[in-house]
């Protein structure tokens, strides 16, 4: 498996992490990988916004650091804890969080 393609399961689990944290047990998800990159989209039914959903976004979306990745990658599936779930804002380009009607969906997207 390329180092891309690891790069993109690791971020997978982690979103599936942040679903089952909030007892969201039924998740649909779509990955999308092509040599330019890929995208991650998760959808699942949530009875309540989960806390700190505005903070999440802001999170997907700070600027990638290249320079931190390496460090990052290493750091990323090492426990279980929230702050995990933050780093991912350095590792990806951009990212979409959303609440509407029971359904939160959250997506990534990062460029090779």
């Amino acid at each position: 498996m390329t180092k891309e393609r690891n790069k993109a399961v690791k971020i997978l689990v982690e979103l599936i992490g942040y679903f089952f944290g909030n007892d969201i047990s039924s998740i649909d998800m779509n990955l999308t990988y092509n040599v330019s990159g890929f995208n991650i989209h998760l959808r699942g039914n949530c009875e309540c916004e989960p806390e700190e959903l505005e903070k999440l976004n802001e999170t997907l979306n700070a600027p990638r650091q290249n320079e931190l990745e390496e460090y990052y990658w290493g750091l990323l599936g090492s426990s279980n804890s929230k702050q995990e779930l933050y780093l991912l804002g350095s590792l990806v380009d951009s990212g979409k969080v959303e609440y509407n009607d029971g359904i939160l969906e959250v997506s990534v997207e990062r460029t090779t």
